[in-house]
């Protein structure tokens, strides 16, 4: 009896297990069947995401400033990526050491074809082919893409299965990008803004073309430069273009003041002005850089900007007065930025004038006390080659898609009036004897009449108030032809050394720049 009631009971006791397995096979077979067959696949499988496709940068003319080539990266299963973008010699060589385990996968690298050329504008992109700097960065929404995903397969010891790499999901390539930089050009400012600072023996320089009619930015040179393709070998410093930093532009800033007094009509270009040695506001005490040396007491507007005189400017600056003299430096863009196509552009320093000190007024006039972009600059200068209206500079001129089907074009703007057009045709007068008889001579360009003024500034402290002793920044600005402009340029040379005014470290590569791009260009001579 007793064993019949054990049996019972363990018969009870395999029936209950018996239900409960069954119970549970159903529960994880039927009710949790997608959980485990993912979790099933997850360990014998693994999702590879691929960088993208990105677009081409291409110069005005359709050359290849930076594209994209096949590499060859090698995957192992369970542990990840062993080295990337390879050859696929090199490639093959590390999956030969653990054939079973290791796996070649296709992909695309960024490569710059003309290697450091534009290496600040163009920027660079990381390993995942993700902007990082320069265009690369500000426009990556449009180079980037879609990324692409492939699948591979192990067995339960973490062998891979041979031929278990298969693609899951094709990526989408990225837009092209359409520059206005013409590589020619750009080639010729780099080389010629190399020279000068290798015998300068200067920190760094900048070279911006333009074309005056459009607004295109033909060349964009910083100096020095990196190689992108290696921009983990080169200084980070290197990596940020100067052309979007602030600086003080010194004496080339005495055209907004002339113009500014010009069309407020508080001067006229017969106008006669005190000939100082130097002149007291606010307790600073303004020289001349130089001497004065020819006979008279008083000097023409023309002869102020010729010589470079800073009492000169510093009268017209007290005539115009701090709040109208402020609302002609917003007229002329000044502290905004221009929005050319680079993030991090500055808008540059111009305080309101209730803000400035009491010597603010005249410091202003000859280009300290407040600071500027270069393309800030170079766009006010437009004005006086367009009538008085001043032309946004612009670097993209297109975005297209593989397929056509998207393109985005960016045109020309024409910005704010300035100035009216008859005092343009007078600052552009002015411009010309600057290089005529005054401080811009070795700007001078046969069979083309230029109009210019050069630059020569005092360094300010990078931290605190006050200028650094013996150190300079030279520059130069001007465009030709002079009846019709064609090219607008500026030169900047960062603290040279022996010579540091603007005519001797800038004209000349001014003046070797533009004769190229005139001629390139097959603009008209207007001289014979």
């Amino acid at each position: 009896m007793q064993n019949k009631q054990r049996i019972t009971v363990l018969i009870n006791i395999f029936v209950c297990l018996f239900v409960v397995i069954i119970l549970r096979l159903a529960y994880i077979q039927i009710v949790k069947h997608k959980f485990y067959l993912q979790k099933s696949q997850d360990q014998r499988t693994q999702i590879i995401k691929l960088a993208s496709q990105r677009g081409d940068i291409l110069d005005c003319q359709g050359n290849l400033l930076a594209t994209s080539i096949d590499t060859y990266s090698v995957y192992e299963y369970k542990k990840g990526w062993v080295e990337r973008k390879l050859s696929k010699e090199e490639a093959e060589k590390l999956v030969a050491e653990k054939p079973k385990e290791r796996s070649i996968i296709r992909e695309r690298k960024r490569v710059y074809p003309n290697d450091g050329l534009l290496a600040q504008t163009l920027g660079f992109v990381g390993i995942d082919n993700q902007g990082l700097s320069g265009l690369e960065l500000s426009f990556d929404k449009y180079l980037h893409g879609k990324e692409g995903q492939v699948i591979t397969e192990g067995d339960p010891r973490g062998r891979e299965l041979y031929g278990a790499v298969r693609e899951l999901e094709a990526g989408e390539d990225g837009m092209d990008l359409t520059l206005t930089i013409d590589e020619n050009i750009q080639y010729v400012a780099e080389r010629e803004l190399a020279r000068q600072v290798k015998e300068s023996q200067a920190i760094s320089g900048t070279c911006i073309v333009m074309d005056a009619k459009n607004g295109e930015i033909l060349a964009l040179a910083s100096l020095p430069g990196f190689d992108p393709n290696n921009y983990g070998q080169a200084n980070p410093k290197l990596w940020h273009p100067r052309f979007l930093d602030p600086y003080e532009p010194g004496s080339t800033f005495k055209l907004i003041t002339v113009a500014a007094g010009l069309a407020a009509e508080v001067i006229t270009p017969d106008s006669k002005l005190k000939k100082l040695e130097s002149i007291t506001v606010g307790g600073k005490v303004i020289k001349n850089s130089h001497a004065m040396n020819f006979p008279g007491s008083s000097v023409t507007v023309s002869k102020v900007l010729e010589q470079s005189l800073n009492t000169g400017v510093a009268q017209i600056g007290l005539m115009l007065g701090q709040e109208r003299f402020y609302n002609y430096l917003k007229k002329f863009g000044l502290g905004e930025k221009t929005n050319f196509g680079l993030w991090g552009e500055s808008a540059g320093v111009v305080r309101h004038w209730q803000q400035w000190y009491k010597p603010d007024i005249v410091m202003m006039t000859f280009g300290q006390s407040l600071s500027v972009t270069p393309l800030q600059l170079m766009q006010a200068v437009s004005a006086f080659a367009n009538q008085g209206v001043m032309i946004e500079p612009i670097l993209v001129k297109k975005i297209e898609s593989q397929d056509k089907h998207f393109v985005k074009s960016l045109s020309q703007k024409y910005g704010r009036q300035a100035v009216p057009a008859k005092i343009a045709d007078e600052m552009k007068t002015l411009m010309r004897n600057v290089v005529l008889y005054g401080s811009g001579r070795r700007a001078a360009i046969k069979g083309f009449a230029v109009g210019g003024k050069t630059g020569t500034a005092q360094k300010a402290k990078p931290h605190g108030g006050g200028y650094l002793e013996g150190h300079y920044i030279a520059s130069f600005i001007g465009f030709a032809p002079l009846n019709n402009p064609r090219i607008i340029a500026l030169v900047i040379v960062d603290d040279p050394r022996g010579s540091i005014w603007g005519e001797s470290v800038c004209g000349p590569v001014f003046s070797r720049v533009v004769e190229y791009c005139l001629r390139y260009l097959n603009a008209v001579p207007d001289m014979l």
